[in-house]
């Protein structure tokens, strides 16, 4: 089922921005100007791809009393995450920039993950990968919102990042939909480093000597619309030309093909 979100933004600044995420398990689009979201839709990925997907931007248009043509800045989720998801809200926003000539904002599915967690010097952001897995990076997110690389977005084991992280000691949050499934291996692994585990840190700066595990985010169009607002204020290039999906790994169709092509 499909929720939905209004207020007022009246003394907001900025672009007026429609964001969508599709890249994660809940979908998700809003309507914002600033930190004030207009409208917001969300739901369950699986339900309705693309149809549903022009349907809820549709409703959030409708429901906020503006036009297509209104919206001064397109911002989608780049990846990693959903192979089909992913291409879905990549196709539809990029349709619907270059039709109505207004600039294309991409912002990494895990940078954004981050950004929902909160400010932290040390995030390891997560997004379900599939087959037990996830897609995984090391982040930081200033007070100001600006978020920085510590590695490349990769693909891996919840073990093995767990043990990796481990190994580096404490002062990390993790942050990430579909984190709590994972929470036995992650008390494990934070037992063996000799570090505490806060498992709802909803703000605040994580010890030295702990890990701290932030409330899964509702929805994260919101952070996607903040993310590429602040990209803008930088002066970076935003075209449709220049959108590029953050895969990470090949799909399974892919892999499927390497497999066979290697007589396997």
């Amino acid at each position: 089922m499909a929720e939905s979100g209004r207020e007022d933004f009246e003394g907001d600044g900025g672009p007026l921005t429609l964001a969508v995420e599709t890249a994660t398990e809940t979908r998700s689009v809003a309507l914002a100007r600033g930190r004030r979201v207009i409208a917001s839709r969300s739901g369950e990925l699986r339900e309705g791809g693309a149809s549903r997907l022009l349907a809820d931007i549709d409703e959030v248009l409708k429901e906020a009393g503006r036009a297509a043509r209104e919206v001064e800045l397109f911002a989608a989720a780049q990846g990693p995450g959903s192979f089909t998801g992913l291409r879905t809200g990549l196709a539809t926003l990029l349709g619907l920039a270059v039709t109505l000539e207004k600039p294309l904002a991409g912002v990494p599915t895990l940078h954004a993950v981050a950004f929902a967690a909160g400010p932290s010097e040390k995030i390891v952001a997560t997004i379900p990968a599939g087959r037990g897995e996830v897609f995984a990076q090391l982040l930081g997110v200033s007070a100001e919102g600006r978020v920085v690389e510590h590695e490349r977005p990769r693909h891996v084991s919840p073990a093995r990042l767990a043990s990796e992280v481990a190994r580096l000691g404490g002062g990390f949050k993790w942050a990430g939909p579909g984190l709590r499934r994972h929470l036995e291996l992650l008390r494990e692994a934070a037992r063996g480093a000799g570090l505490s585990l806060n498992e709802d840190a909803r703000a605040g700066v994580v010890a030295g000597e702990a890990w701290a595990i932030a409330p899964p985010p509702e929805a994260l169009a919101h952070a996607v619309a903040l993310l590429a607002q602040a990209a803008q204020r930088e002066g970076l290039p935003h075209t449709a030309g220049e959108l590029r999906a953050i895969y990470v790994r090949p799909s399974d169709a892919e892999l499927n093909e390497q497999w066979h092509a290697q007589g396997k």
